[in-house]
């Protein structure tokens, strides 16, 4: 397994600085959460490929600071609030091409917008989506998130029918929790979909521990997506609060190389 740590872990240190913590842990991969809109431009995202590239660590996916609006300005019904939004993923498939990176995540529309979002829309802008990453040699990827419409198998298999051959998946362990999915029933479902994968550890004391911290079944993931041939990578997606989250890493790190 190849483990990885996301930037988001940091925040909300600013985002090179939390790009050098990663380094300095001393992992060998990494995905970049963006936190503004100057973050996409080249003389950011070239400091941060030259940061990277210092301390020995792959960027391998890219999250953008635009997922909060994704609903309504690349979902929702008004097209042109759509033709003005859709350069901020130029710009971050731009951004993710320029660092080296292979993946963009994508969380989507919510699950229950108070204008519904017919399926259709959907998957229609999500192709366009993934057509500007082809032309930046990245792969735009749908991701399971809580309260989106993605939280769902169904939504996903259908979602799968509509793109065929260009749905890819990232997929987070603690975003099924929280959605009172079967983690495992959904690794199943997409184990030959999945190019990605955020790890978390869940028990009786949340639901976004450490990995190490909680009961998770580290070796039946691993063993569903080995079953398909599975060759991304793992990057732990924890929340700060009041965590020392280099020791948290470090300790983690460790933790699941030995699975």
């Amino acid at each position: 397994m190849i483990i990885g740590a996301s930037t988001s872990c940091f925040y909300p240190l600013e985002t090179e600085k939390a790009l050098k913590k990663v380094t300095q842990i001393g992992f060998s991969v990494t995905e970049i959460f963006m936190n503004a809109p100057c973050e996409l431009e080249d003389c950011f995202t070239n400091e941060l490929r030259k940061i990277a590239d210092y301390g020995g660590t792959k960027i391998v996916s890219v999250h953008p600071f635009s997922s909060f609006m994704e609903s309504s300005c690349i979902f929702g019904d008004y097209q042109r609030r759509f033709d003005d939004y859709i350069g901020i993923y130029e710009k971050t498939c731009h951004a993710a091409a320029v660092l080296g990176a292979k993946i963009i995540v994508i969380h989507g529309a919510v699950a229950f917008p108070k204008i519904p979002i017919p399926d259709e829309r959907y998957f229609e802008r999500f192709e366009r989506l993934i057509e500007i990453g082809r032309r930046e040699g990245v792969m735009v990827c749908q991701e399971n998130v809580n309260r989106f419409k993605s939280q769902s198998i169904d939504f996903c298999k259908k979602m799968r029918i509509a793109l065929g051959d260009d749905f890819h998946m990232v997929f987070d362990i603690k975003q099924t929790l929280r959605a009172g999915q079967d983690t495992f029933e959904f690794l199943e479902e997409f184990k030959n979909e999945i190019v990605h994968v955020h790890i978390s550890d869940n028990g009786s004391l949340g639901d976004c521990l450490p990995p190490g911290k909680g009961n998770f079944d580290f070796k039946r993931m691993k063993s569903i997506l080995d079953s398909a041939g599975y060759k991304g990578n793992y990057v732990i997606e924890i929340y700060s609060g009041g965590l020392d989250v280099a020791k948290e890493l470090t300790e983690s790190k460790a933790y699941i190389e030995n699975i």
